[in-house]
């Protein structure tokens, strides 16, 4: 995981986890690389599944935020289908992504984006990690913690994945994590506001 510092915030990215439905369990090494309390706060873009991984994610850090995937109905805790955070100098729209049609289509996340005054936009849906950026606003998805299938590929192989972002006043360390053959990849980028 990123370096822990006196200062910043470490965040968890995450979602379309489906836990209990096209997953049984988060791999043993990502659930012990994440602990508890060690972040500041975790972003979940939905269809997480059952009871029990959501009451684990929220335990994680002491500020949960969660929007609601097309298949968190069951789960009542989950009230909103998008949210505006506000961490540091940044916003960040956080929405699951199967509101995007067509889906991960920059320009149509870059409306949502302009209605809501974000800075970034947090979303999942297609079960592929991605960080881009278009006129000047960020896009990252996480991509599926699980490693679960997507509505599309269904037999394609998904490997999981999410992101830890440092945030350090107008920049941000991103840290993509894969999980390939037992061992958590890590790439990082910085994004800049």
């Amino acid at each position: 995981m990123a370096q822990e510092a006196n200062y910043g915030d470490i965040i968890l990215l995450c979602g379309d986890l489906h836990i209990g439905t096209r997953m049984q369990k988060i791999h043993e090494k990502i659930v012990s690389a994440l602990g508890v309390n060690k972040l500041q706060h975790v972003l979940c873009t939905g269809n997480v599944g059952n009871k029990e991984t959501f009451d684990w994610l929220k335990q994680i850090s002491p500020d949960f935020h969660c929007v609601r995937g097309q298949y968190d109905d069951e789960n009542n805790e989950i009230h909103n289908d998008q949210k505006v955070i506000q961490i540091g100098i940044w916003k960040i729209l956080l929405i699951h992504g199967h509101q995007f049609v067509p889906w991960n289509d920059e320009e149509t996340i870059s409306v949502f984006l302009k209605e809501n005054s974000c800075d970034i936009a947090v979303f999942g849906n297609s079960h592929q990690s991605l960080i881009s950026k278009f006129e000047r606003k960020y896009f990252i998805n996480p991509g599926t913690m699980s490693g679960a299938y997507g509505s599309i590929k269904q037999d394609a192989v998904i490997l999981p994945e999410f992101v830890i972002l440092e945030c350090l006043g107008d920049e941000i360390g991103v840290y993509k994590y894969k999980l390939v053959n037992g061992e958590l990849l890590i790439e990082k980028c910085t994004i800049t506001k």
